[in-house]
């Protein structure tokens, strides 16, 4: 009895970005629980049937063939985990469990291929970081599966910088990523503030670069990815880190959110409909107000968790321009508000977000039945 850890990572992919970089979690987690990684194919597979079928769906076919009797299979997202559990099915295998992570499962050929995968295959549990997704999913999982909320992570020992030093001169707005990113609202808000404004696009996990439009003067686009270590450093360097999303039902951005306050530095957050369980803090509106009863309803405190002591950044409505130059000008303007948010979101990423604890939360459902029975444990209770 074992556990197998399906990653979309191939081993040479997942070489490169640990080398001087943060943990990966899924690494840990093979730690905690003694597993077996099952990595992506590293290279194109040749032929029509190879092209058509994917690199996930072929790991998805090769992991089911190793399962056996009794062992624990995790897989990291919905394109490993649903045709891995149609095939175990197929292949008349029957694990103890599946852990499964979701991230976009909203789209509806999903929905129906998770609510016949949770009744062809094996028991298990489906873990999301997005109360949106949950509300979604959660419904049409079959009887013998549960969904669970666990909050997402960040390795809080690598993205650190020194506390309550700004560097010298011109203010700076940092903006990471390309998932779902609105740069157009960015950089038209950049137009009307005193501050340079870097859009580093370039992604190691999104599969197209995000778009800008015409930049004006104090704008500077990069499309290629950053190292871990210039990333880190750029962070070091912002003022503020801007996170402007199109109004998506899942948690886009969240890597860079997490990152951001966990480097204590403060964020602006689109409000974003799959965006509401990092940070806590008012809307900013066009006219420069701030309204905390409409964003109430976001933050640590809609997973379960307890709610943060005070804001740990500021969100503005999906695609208003003027509002988020408002936000971005107020936190430009005031260093003692950018202290305290940047103070608070440090804080909060490491009590609530850090690796170990998200690692801990999935090694707990990942633990064999061997493993139980060896600490004198009985079967464990579905989580709610």
């Amino acid at each position: 009895m074992t556990v197998l850890l399906a990653v979309s990572a191939s081993e040479a992919e997942t070489a490169r970005l640990t080398a001087g970089g943060p943990r990966r979690d899924f690494l840990e987690l093979t730690e905690a629980v003694g597993g077996t990684v099952v990595y992506r194919e590293g290279v194109k597979a040749r032929g029509w049937r190879a092209k058509l079928l994917g690199p996930h769906v072929r790991q998805a076919w090769r992991v089911a063939g190793m399962a056996r009797r009794g062992d624990v299979i995790f897989a990291d997202g919905e394109h490993v985990g649903l045709p891995l559990l149609l095939f175990l099915a197929v292949r008349g295998r029957r694990p103890a469990r599946v852990v499964m992570l979701g991230h976009l499962l909203s789209k509806r050929w999903k929905l129906a291929l998770l609510w016949l995968a949770t009744r062809a295959g094996p028991r298990g549990q489906l873990v999301l970081h997005s109360v949106e997704q949950h509300a979604i999913a959660a419904p049409r999982l079959g009887r013998r599966w549960r969904a669970r909320l666990v909050p997402y992570q960040v390795d809080t020992a690598f993205w650190h910088a020194q506390e309550g030093v700004e560097p010298p001169g011109r203010k700076l707005v940092v903006a990471v990523g390309s998932e779902n990113r609105d740069y157009e609202t960015l950089t038209a808000a950049a137009r009307g503030i005193d501050a340079d404004v870097v859009i580093a696009a370039g992604s190691h996990w999104a599969r197209e670069t995000a778009a800008a439009g015409e930049l004006p003067a104090n704008v500077r686009y990069l499309s290629e990815p950053l190292g871990f270590a210039e990333l880190r450093e750029l962070y070091a360097r912002a003022a503020v880190v801007a996170v402007p999303l199109h109004d998506v039902p899942n948690q886009s951005g969240v890597t860079t959110i997490l990152e951001a306050m966990s480097m204590g530095v403060p964020v602006v957050v689109t409000a974003s409909r799959g965006q509401r369980e990092c940070v806590t803090g008012p809307l900013v509106t066009g006219d420069g107000a701030r309204d905390a009863l409409a964003t109430a309803d976001r933050g640590l405190q809609v997973l379960g968790g307890a709610a943060a002591p005070g804001a740990t950044g500021l969100y503005v409505p999906p695609g208003d321009v003027a509002a988020l130059r408002a936000a971005l000008a107020q936190l430009l303007g005031d260093a003692e508000a950018r202290a305290a948010l940047g103070a608070a979101g440090r804080a909060s990423a490491v009590q609530s977000f850090d690796t170990d604890r998200f690692t801990a939360a999935l090694a707990a459902l990942l633990e064999t039945p061997a493993a139980r029975e060896g600490r004198g444990v009985g079967a464990a209770a579905p989580a709610p």
